[in-house]
């Protein structure tokens, strides 16, 4: 598994390479502070403006991993992500197909 490091920002856009595929991550707070998250795979939108919850899979169809993988935020206590903590006691992970693999598999 790899930690995507995020800014303690409100408002973010960021693209990370992974298994080969690259994906483009725009994360808002919305003024409520809760988070939502748009995530587009070599320029194909696959989620966009959902919110998120700790230790759910963002994509929330395996369909939608396709050959990749999916990405989580762990929390601490199961705390809703918020901006102000991320890279503290909250981060985004992105497991891959090989290793959601195994989890599913009970490995």
């Amino acid at each position: 598994m790899i930690e995507i490091p995020l800014e303690n920002l409100p408002n973010q856009v960021f693209s990370i390479l992974l298994d080969d595929a690259r994906f483009e991550f725009r994360i808002n707070t919305l003024d409520n502070g809760a988070c939502v998250v748009s995530i587009a795979r070599d320029g194909v939108d696959l989620i966009r403006s959902v919110r998120t919850l700790p230790f759910r899979p963002l994509l929330p169809y395996g369909a939608l991993e396709g050959d990749t993988g999916n990405f989580l935020f762990e929390t601490s206590g199961g705390d809703y992500p918020t901006y102000t903590e991320f890279g503290l006691t909250q981060r985004l992970i992105y497991a891959s197909a090989a290793e959601l693999g195994e989890i599913r598999n009970g490995g």
